[in-house]
């Protein structure tokens, strides 16, 4: 008896690892989907929060709708896109952050790169640097912690701006 009750268990188990292998194949062909012009495509919705066939195209400037169709339909049977039956354009179902697009976050109907958040934030700190030397002006300026984070400040922002342009210049477009 326990015997049987060990091997329903061994099946259940393997019921569960088939489904958990289901997943694993939906995810790998996103990321096998997500690459040249149905990219380009998934980059045009994801930005544009909504598009049809004909606007991809002539966005894009794809050659024919058939193209653009083809694209589209990759993108719905991987999950990735869904399309409204009322008005006929397709919408982003679910955001993939595998490649190029886990660099990037969504901002409206803008892509912006991470890094840019980052240099943002040394930007400030140069402006906070240069009113701290403006207020307390000579002590403040020879201090040598103040110049070392003033180093230091300049070296992440130039760094995140040769990350950023890097970046964008990779964005599917």
């Amino acid at each position: 008896m326990t015997y049987r009750s060990s091997k329903s268990k061994n099946r259940t188990s393997l019921a569960m690892s088939d489904s958990d292998v289901k997943a694993q194949k939906v995810k790998d062909n996103r990321e096998k989907v997500l690459q040249g012009k149905t990219l380009q495509v998934y980059w045009y919705i994801l930005t544009h929060h909504r598009a049809g066939v004909r606007e991809i195209q002539k966005a894009l400037k794809m050659v024919s709708p058939g193209t653009v169709t083809y694209q589209l339909n990759k993108l719905v049977k991987a999950g990735i896109v869904t399309k409204n039956d009322k008005d006929g354009k397709y919408y982003v179902k679910e955001g993939v952050k595998k490649g190029v697009l886990g660099f990037y976050f969504r901002l409206g109907h803008f892509m912006i790169p991470r890094y840019s958040l980052y240099l943002v934030i040394n930007i400030l700190g140069v402006i906070v640097y240069v009113y701290l030397a403006i207020f307390y002006g000579d002590a403040f300026i020879t201090n040598p912690a103040s110049l070392l984070f003033l180093f230091f400040i300049i070296y992440c922002t130039s760094v995140f701006i040769y990350e950023s342009m890097k970046i964008w210049k990779r964005k599917p477009t």
